[in-house]
């Protein structure tokens, strides 16, 4: 089921038994283990239900008693250690990665970290209350703006950096083998911008992220196809693409990501440019 929240569309997931997940579409680790194969979009669900009830209790400033939710069990040990502990954080409260070590007798804080980031249970599992040294405000998986509006929403006291408050997220969605690819490729690098490198065929965006590109980005569905691709033309897609709807679209481009305009540039999950016909400079990522 999705879920419209203060903080963007979060996707949840469960089966007759267990809650999978709640991912906010475009985050790191989104859907991470799951087979868009298996998923199916449905009105009502008895788990999910659940579920939203306690976000929209969230949402209204609810605190709540979240020991019986019904967690699927999946992760590695030590990450089971970590995300049981943050179910303990209080509403409104804060620990930072190198207490949760200390508890949990970690010598490293960094692997907290790595556990934390890679929490599938977002909000009601509170890994945004987890903070950096000096209750300072680093690393979330869907966004430090996003992380900073959840801590604000519950009242928890903490040290913005700004920096990190006006840094900008930049994937760039390529194929290396591509020329034009290495020519933005370049731009980039020359500009001096940090950025994620994203294979678009091994690590190919889900069909949830490319459904909200369709619909958020204001770009025609036809631009985000490689017209001129070997794929394009065995699925004799030229008189078809003008009749998929967005879902369609989604779902036939996150199949095969040779299927996909290259490259792709994305600032904070907003597409801002498909493909590199016009320079970067323009942009505005700095």
């Amino acid at each position: 089921m999705l879920y419209k929240s203060p903080i963007g569309i979060l996707s949840l997931v469960a089966d007759d038994h267990y809650l999978f997940g709640i991912w906010v579409e475009a985050q790191s680790y989104f859907e991470r283990g799951l087979s868009l194969c298996n998923l199916v979009e449905v009105k009502s669900h008895p788990i999910l239900n659940q579920i939203i009830s306690n976000l929209d209790a969230y949402f209204k400033g609810q605190n709540q008693d979240l020991s019986q939710l019904p967690l699927a069990p999946v992760g590695s040990y030590f990450e089971k250690r970590v995300w049981n502990y943050l179910r303990g954080i209080p509403f409104g409260q804060t620990v930072t990665y190198g207490q949760i070590a200390k508890d949990l007798q970690i010598a490293s804080a960094q692997a907290i970290g790595g556990a934390v980031g890679r929490n599938p249970w977002s909000i009601l599992v509170p890994c945004h209350r987890v903070l950096g040294a000096g209750n300072r405000l680093t690393g979330f998986a869907s966004g430090i703006d996003k992380k900073a509006w959840l801590l604000k929403h519950e009242g928890a006291a903490f040290q913005e950096n700004k920096e990190q408050k006006e840094k900008k997220m930049l994937e760039f969605i390529e194929y290396p083998k591509c020329t034009t690819c290495k020519k933005a490729k370049k731009e980039l690098d020359q500009l001096g911008l940090e950025y994620k490198d994203v294979h678009i065929v091994e690590e190919t965006p889900s069909e949830n992220i490319i459904l909200n590109w369709l619909e958020t980005s204001g770009f025609e569905l036809k631009q985000f196809f490689n017209t001129s691709g070997i794929k394009y033309r065995e699925l004799g897609l030229k008189d078809k693409v003008g009749t998929l709807s967005n879902k369609e679209a989604a779902k036939l481009l996150a199949s095969d990501g040779m299927l996909l305009k290259r490259p792709i540039l994305v600032e904070n999950g907003v597409v801002k440019q498909i493909g590199y016909r016009k320079a970067y400079d323009n942009l505005d990522l700095k």
